[in-house]
């Protein structure tokens, strides 16, 4: 609602950061500006260390092997990606669409539906009829799910 209220006080010379548009001037975006910095400090490093160790699983870094040294030495490489992709980037819009069309699309479409086909399928003879009838509507919404993110994600990149 407040990003769409933005948008009809800016059009289409929105910036990504809505807050962006407003005055260096005016008290309270400044003040705004400043809650945002104090919540994205905040909140980043939450995000990092799940992220951090989400990377370590997919490459399969035992847990015992996660020693101080190896966790500093990747938090580092992750850090270094990020901060050079940052200095590149000088649109936000990009990255909130392409994150929106992909990852929001596998939350809402695609993650549900595979978490209800596993789950049916781990029932095995438990599961009823109903059940099993409906995986294949839960896969098509998967389905479309991976279609619309493809979409979304094509349409992020035109604006490359």
């Amino acid at each position: 609602v407040i990003g769409a209220l933005g948008f009809l006080t800016f059009g289409s010379a929105s910036s990504g950061l809505i807050l962006n548009n407003y005055s260096n001037k005016d008290v309270l975006m400044s003040l705004s500006r400043v809650a945002v910095a104090i919540s994205i400090v905040f909140s980043f490093p939450l995000a990092f260390v799940g992220a951090r160790d989400g990377w370590l699983d997919v490459l399969k870094v035992p847990v015992e092997k996660r020693t101080n040294s190896v966790l500093n030495k990747t938090t580092v490489a992750i850090l270094s990606v990020i901060t050079l992709i940052a200095t590149q980037l000088k649109e936000l819009a990009f990255i909130m669409s392409f994150a929106g069309a992909t990852l929001g699309n596998a939350l809402i479409y695609v993650y549900p539906a595979l978490m209800f086909r596993s789950a049916v399928k781990n029932m095995g003879e438990k599961a009823s009829k109903g059940l099993k009838r409906e995986v294949p509507f839960a896969m098509f919404s998967a389905g479309l799910g991976c279609v619309m993110g493809a979409i979304g994600a094509k349409m992020a990149l035109g604006m490359l």
